[in-house]
């Protein structure tokens, strides 16, 4: 992953935002294919030798655009209990898939590992940081018996973002908190039953 050190110029922050920028609003509307650096630099008015002296290749700056596409989750609070620590993960799950411009990126971001070419470009790391926090919270919720300790995490990951991606993808969702309580208590009460 490209970073910017804080005492960096600000002239070399700024043109590197500037890039950044152009290159999520390429990727939005057009998919990673858009997203090149000729194109990138017309968008941004960068000179292509600057966007090289930030990114070693495109394919670099395309994984820092699935990275500024996607939301950040932050880890669960270990002073949550884990049913809460569950909800406050999906409720900024649904949040971040609800705002811009991870929600206009969703059906790129969906089909770009399908892309045999493409897909080269996101490393697997952008996906497993995100969803990360989850999978944390869901192996919590397991192992202190809120869902039953035999729960697969990673099933369970899919299948909450599952319902998450399908509603955000749905412009008439609202992507919010009421949303995500629903999912969380649809998911605990499901897989609870599945215990019994």
């Amino acid at each position: 992953m490209s970073q910017t050190p804080v005492d960096v110029d600000p002239r070399v922050r700024r043109s590197r935002e500037a890039v950044l920028a152009a290159s999520v609003a390429l990727f939005v509307a057009g998919g990673p294919r858009a997203v090149t650096v000729d194109a990138v630099s017309e968008e941004s008015g960068v000179a292509k030798t600057t966007i090289y002296r930030h990114w070693r290749d495109r394919a670099h700056l395309l994984a820092d655009t699935y990275r500024a596409c996607l939301p950040v989750v932050p880890v669960p609070d270990d002073g949550r209990g884990p049913q809460e620590a569950l909800r406050d993960v999906v409720r900024c799950l649904v949040r971040g898939m609800g705002q811009e411009p991870t929600r206009p990126a969703l059906p790129h971001l969906i089909a770009t590992p399908l892309d045999p070419v493409e897909s080269r470009a996101l490393p697997a790391d952008v996906m497993d940081q995100t969803f990360a926090p989850l999978v944390l919270s869901i192996q919590r919720a397991a192992s202190s018996g809120v869902i039953p300790p035999d729960t697969d995490a990673m099933e369970a990951k899919h299948q909450l973002v599952g319902f998450i991606i399908m509603s955000a993808i749905d412009p008439a969702c609202a992507m919010d908190d009421v949303l995500a309580d629903r999912i969380t208590d649809l998911f605990i009460r499901g897989r609870q039953g599945q215990g019994q």
